[in-house]
Order: C-alpha cells, then structure tokens, then sequence
C-alpha cells in the first residue's frame, strides 16, 4: 500500500523502522498532492496497515526498500516556518536551532487550521527547553493549557485516570504552553551521542498484567521514548512506557504505582505501560503526588 505516514518509535532499527501508522488515505479533511488523508486511531492503523504490523511486538515495521522518504525534524525545520512555528522557535532563542524541529502533521504537509504545533528539542538541549517553559509560564509569558484544553487532551489520551489524576500529573510536567493563541507541546528526542541509552526497545516474554508500587530512584531518562523508571523493588527493574501519556509522570523519590504488562527481557523484569497508544486499561501514577495534591479517586469507576 502506498501513500501511508509513519512515526519512528525507537531507535534501533538495523533490521527495519519500528513506528507506528499515523496516516492514509481516507476521508479526513487533510490534503496533499491531491490526495485527501485521515489521522488514525490505533485499531485504524492495524486495519489500514495490516501488513506491516507485528502483534508479538504491537508495534509496525517497515523494511527500508519500502520506505519512499524520511522526513527529518532539524532537517526541515525552515521548511515548515510559519507564523506559529516562528514565535515557538524564537521562545527558545538560545538554544541551537539545530538541535530543534517541527513532527507530526507540520513535517509532512499534513496540517489542518487546528494542528497545534508538536515542538521537538534534543538531548540535553530538552532540558534547558523545559526549564523555560517553567519560568515562562511563572513570568507570565506562556499561558498554561486552558480547561478547555485540559479537557481537550484527556478525552484525546483517554487514559483510565480520574480527570483530576490526570491534570495533578500533567500540569508540573512543563511540556504544553501557549504563546498568545499558539499552542504547543515539547517531545524529546535522543541526541545523536545518546542513541546507544542502555534502555531495553525489544520485545520479551510476556507474562501477564501485573501491578506494581515501588519508589522510583533515577530520573534521567523518564520523558525518554519509552519513558524509563528504574524502581526499588524486589523482582522488577523498571517501569517502561510506551505512550507520551506516561512521560515525565514519577519523579525520583516518589512512589509510583503501575498496572499493565510484565515482561521478562534479557533475564530481567519490566513492567510495560502503554501497549497501545491509547492506554485505557493502563495506568503510571505518583502516589507521593497524589497524597500531596489531595486526590482520592484517581482511577475511572469503569477501569474497575
């Protein structure tokens, strides 16, 4: 099948791209080249993309003499430099424009009038991103997300968190702002001295749903792609997430509690939150915060 978009999802592709379909043909008010195209839901993209999708991995792969073209953030930063993308870019000032870029809809000429702008900041340079967005926000140059905006992302996330959960986690996270009426969040990605991280990507032996509830003692790696929680605890070396939902959500020292997959890999145990995109029957949560921020019912009746 041709004219389909993928996202890279990792960054160990010798063999194939690990990513998952994000876009094809169909009816979905965003034009290219003549061709209307439809952003897809995870289901959507195991129908559409049948072919390239692998349940044991629940990822999708791609062998590099099918792929047409790779679209680079850095690399086509200029490239998609509108109004919005320019006052994002010139919030940053300071940072080197190389180690910024434009994902999503914007990279690939797939935007609509309500993309909002998906900003990427590089290895350590994302950490210097985030502390911005922080006092920008405290010096009232940002906004925070409105509630309507709030809303907005939960119901597009559709974890199994209470709505006041999800909002406690989010809001110390400092990644989604708006400049005036520009929204934007910020995505990390790996430097290219960082690609060799030594966080597990493949796939092990699954073992069936687990819970965990175990303090979490490193912190470097937790916006990471997966979002990496080395925890103390017996059996489990650390929580993995696989959907941005969970990046950035329990920071060292607190007590985090986890439910979803436990997998064995390379002799070691991990338990695996977000198999797919939309993690409604998995969940990642800082009890620290939750007792700090007086939250009772963190969990959705219907996730019991």
């Amino acid at each position: 099948m041709e004219n389909l978009y993928f996202s890279v999802v990792g960054y160990r592709n010798e063999q194939s791209v690990k990513c998952f379909l994000r876009y094809a043909p169909g009816k979905g008010g965003r034009f290219k080249g003549g061709r209307e195209y439809r952003k897809l839901s995870h289901a959507e993209a195991i129908e559409a993309g049948r072919e390239f999708f692998y349940p044991s991995e629940g990822i999708f792969r791609v062998d590099y003499s099918m792929i047409d073209e790779v679209f680079k953030p850095e690399e086509r930063l200029m490239d998609v430099m509108d109004a919005e993308v320019e006052k994002v870019v010139s919030f940053f000032s300071g940072i080197p424009e190389n180690q910024m870029g434009v994902t999503g809809s914007r990279l690939i000429g797939l935007k609509t009038g309500e993309s909002d702008v998906d900003f990427i900041i590089y290895g350590k340079y994302w950490f210097e991103g985030r502390e911005k967005i922080k006092k920008g926000i405290e010096r009232k140059k940002l906004l925070e997300p409105d509630s309507d905006t709030w809303e907005f992302i939960y119901r597009k996330r559709k974890p199994p968190l209470s709505y006041d959960a999800f909002i406690a986690h989010e809001k110390r996270k400092y990644h989604r702002a708006f400049i005036g009426n520009t929204y934007f969040d910020l995505l990390y990605v790996r430097g290219y001295d960082e690609l060799d991280k030594p966080i597990p990507e493949e796939t092990g032996e699954k073992l069936g749903k687990a819970k965990v509830i175990a303090r979490v003692v490193d912190e470097s790696s937790i916006f990471d792609y997966p979002a990496y929680y080395p925890i103390d605890h017996e059996k489990v070396k650390a929580v993995l997430s696989y959907t941005h939902t969970y990046a950035g959500q329990v920071f060292k020292g607190e007590v985090a509690e986890a439910y979803g997959v436990l997998e064995k890999i390379s002799g070691e145990y991990y338990l695996i939150v977000g198999t797919t995109r939309e993690t409604e029957d998995e969940y990642l949560v800082s009890k620290t915060l939750l007792e700090k921020a007086e939250v009772d019912v963190y969990l959705n009746q219907n996730f019991y």
